[in-house]
């Protein structure tokens, strides 16, 4: 079989450590370390726009990683500016000046490499007719197959999608520029594809149906590659303080999509009909518009019972699932939902909307609720608050069934089954 070019441009490019620990960018650093560890021929890259192309990279993966998991070991430092490689549509004023910004960003881009990367310690990749998997965002993916395009370099190109979430916005009149863009990219990146992997079952029929749409081209094979629900130990240090109280918990949950709202309402109806309201914990990112809701005059009632933990790392995260009473993820959509797997898979009840994509992964072990309910989601809080039963019986059921859920060495070996299905028929 020929060798394998995982691409490790997402941590590359991406906005500091914090973020890696999240969304498509842990995705992408998790499937790496599984890749590293296994016997197939598989080599790493990053994409350089400060040259438009690829170089071979020897991954930090383990104790030695920066997370603890996997980076692309090249310098901080060297992280390039990102400019867009192209756009959906034409506008004149910006394609007139648009080379010359490029050519000074590149200038840019290829001083903070040079200062950084010490000449000749990684070696240029020619992807020609190699297999490229990427599971990044489309937006990188997009920019690369732009730039190698222009030089005829043409790789047998495997990508993985893992939402079509802001192509729902096309039925709004007024579109949005990200939306446009996100398309834009997946255009590119489906038209290049070989074969297209998805993170879920539900992504593989919200790609399909987008397609015979015309929002998106014609469609290579399309193979569901399901992310898992382990969330791996490593060893950094607990860097939050656990509280001592009993607790649910929240990662990534912010107003909008990610229903936050529901959430704040079924705490509030809780508080309302005299039942005990539990603290509720929220961890990830800085959100003004998170901040902001927990400041309105309505939510007043119940604030002091939800905590914000900004960005903990991996080892804060594993303890605040095994020592939840339960994860709560109300999302009116997602493409999987890995919050709700780890927390499955360290024990911990999950409380899930009755969205396609998380009933695929929390499938008869986790509780579910319509998210447009809040009186539906605060009688489960209630239950897996007060009721010592119910939650011993729930926390039973996961252990007892905790052999069918899925790990990242089960995701990287179907990646390298489904690339090598088709690397036998060449």
């Amino acid at each position: 079989m020929s060798p394998i070019y995982y691409d490790l441009s997402e941590q590359f490019l991406s906005s500091g450590v914090k973020f890696k620990y999240y969304g498509i960018a842990r995705t992408v650093m998790e499937v790496g370390y599984e890749l590293a560890r296994s016997s197939a021929d598989v080599r790493f890259v990053v994409f350089s726009p400060a040259h438009d192309r690829f170089f071979e990279v020897d991954p930090n993966i383990g104790a030695a990683s920066e997370t603890g998991v996997c980076d692309p070991n090249i310098p901080a430092a060297a992280k390039p500016m990102r400019i867009r490689y192209s756009f959906p549509e034409p506008h004149p004023l910006r394609d007139a000046i648009y080379p010359l910004v490029r050519t000074v960003m590149k200038r840019i881009c290829l001083s903070k490499w040079r200062r950084a990367v010490p000449e000749g310690s990684l070696r240029e990749v020619d992807l020609s007719g190699q297999i490229l998997v990427s599971l990044g965002r489309p937006k990188m993916m997009a920019d690369y197959l732009v730039a190698l395009d222009k030089q005829n370099i043409r790789p047998r190109f495997y990508p993985l999608i893992h939402d079509m979430i802001p192509l729902h916005e096309f039925a709004h009149p007024r579109q949005s520029m990200f939306a446009r863009n996100f398309a834009h990219d997946n255009r590119i990146v489906i038209s290049h594809a070989e074969k297209v992997m998805t993170n879920s079952r539900f992504t593989k029929a919200e790609i399909e149906e987008f397609s015979a749409s015309g929002h998106l081209p014609d469609l290579p094979p399309v193979v569901p590659v399901p992310l898992p629900h382990e969330l791996r130990e490593t060893n950094e240090t607990v860097d939050i303080d656990i509280p001592d109280t009993p607790y649910f918990l929240g990662v990534g949950v912010m107003t909008g999509r990610k229903n936050l709202e529901c959430i704040l309402q079924a705490m509030l109806h809780l508080h309302k009909t005299g039942r005990p309201v539990p603290l509720f914990v929220l961890a990830g990112a800085h959100r003004k518009r998170t901040v902001a809701y927990l400041d309105r005059p309505e939510v007043a009632p119940i604030k002091d019972k939800v905590r914000l933990l900004l960005n903990p790392n991996q080892a804060s995260l594993r303890l605040l699932y095994q020592k939840a009473r339960a994860l709560i993820i109300p999302s009116h959509m997602e493409g999987f939902g890995l919050p709700l797997g780890e927390a499955l898979w360290l024990g911990t009840p999950g409380l899930s909307a009755t969205t396609p994509a998380l009933c695929e992964v929390g499938g008869d072990l986790a509780e579910y609720f319509d998210p447009n309910d809040p009186t539906a989601l605060a009688a489960l809080i209630d239950k897996m608050h007060t009721d010592p039963a119910a939650y011993a019986a729930a926390k039973d059921k996961i252990l007892r069934n905790h052999s069918s859920l899925r790990t990242w060495n089960n995701v990287a070996t179907d990646i390298i089954a489904t690339v090598s299905a088709d690397s036998a028929k060449v």
